[in-house]
């Protein structure tokens, strides 16, 4: 005996079907506006990363400290120059002292020929001395001028074989006389050099705390930036995990009411729809 569906079976299998339906077309329906929001928010955090790979990282911050990095950099190199004209000096003045002491005592006439050959020595030592240009750096130490005068003098000393003591007294003068301003030039030289040593040291110094300084803003700065992005990161990941928790919670609930009311219920005769009877 063929057994035809009551006008409740029908509606209720409709409804059953619309139900499963929606159920069936929420999580498509989720996961597209999810990937929408998951974009949009991947790409306010690219943007976020590309801005600080663009970054200066604070250097317009620095800027003036990077000026006077700059000029203490210029000083420091100026600085050192002189010291090393200064220090080459006193070693030159230094050593032209003990040749002008070995050279006066050649002034005899029994050593005339060593006399001429450490003359030659004296001479080359003297062209060998170059003032340092003093400026700001340091007092004029005359090098120029006793580098003249000496030159002048020690070629002026005729030996004529030293053949009286007069000859030999001329050329011990002359040779007291250079040796007397080489005297005060060192004095000046040694004050120069103590100067430069220091000097080099507090400018030297004063550099690297700027360069510190400019280190410790860009770092902070870097580090700012890294902090927003891990932030930024982090705020990402929770909003989109809320939201996926949020949907399998609601899901969850949906799936629930529809299983336990609207799936099982009989349509009630009278009820609207029975209308569809």
């Amino acid at each position: 005996m063929l057994t035809f569906p009551t006008n409740n079976t029908i509606v209720n299998s409709i409804a059953t079907s619309l139900v499963r339906l929606a159920q069936a077309a929420a999580r498509p329906n989720f996961e597209l506006q999810f990937n929408i929001a998951q974009n949009v928010e991947l790409a306010r955090l690219d943007a976020k990363i590309a801005e600080f790979q663009e970054s200066d990282f604070g250097q317009g911050k620095t800027a003036l400290l990077r000026v006077k990095a700059s000029r203490l950099e210029r000083e420091l190199e100026e600085v050192k120059a002189y010291s090393a004209t200064v220090k080459t000096n006193r070693l030159t003045v230094k050593d032209l002292q003990n040749q002008l002491d070995e050279l006066r005592a050649l002034a005899d006439p029994t050593t005339v020929a060593e006399f001429d050959s450490k003359r030659a020595e004296v001479l080359q030592s003297l062209d060998k001395l170059l003032s340092a240009t003093p400026g700001r750096l340091g007092a004029p130490d005359g090098l120029a001028a006793t580098k003249a005068d000496g030159l002048a003098a020690i070629e002026a000393i005729v030996t004529n074989d030293f053949a009286s003591a007069a000859d030999v007294q001329a050329a011990q003068d002359a040779i007291d006389a250079v040796r007397s301003d080489l005297d005060g030039s060192l004095a000046i030289i040694e004050i120069n050099n103590t100067l430069s040593v220091n000097l080099i040291k507090t400018v030297d110094r004063s550099l690297d705390q700027a360069k510190l300084k400019i280190d410790d803003i860009e770092i902070a700065e870097r580090k700012k930036q890294i902090d927003e992005i891990q932030a930024l990161r982090d705020r990402t990941a929770q909003i989109l995990t809320n939201i996926s928790f949020a949907f399998e919670a609601a899901q969850a609930l949906t799936d629930s009411l529809a299983e336990s009311t609207l799936l099982p219920r009989e349509v009630e005769p009278g009820s609207v729809l029975n209308l569809f009877a």
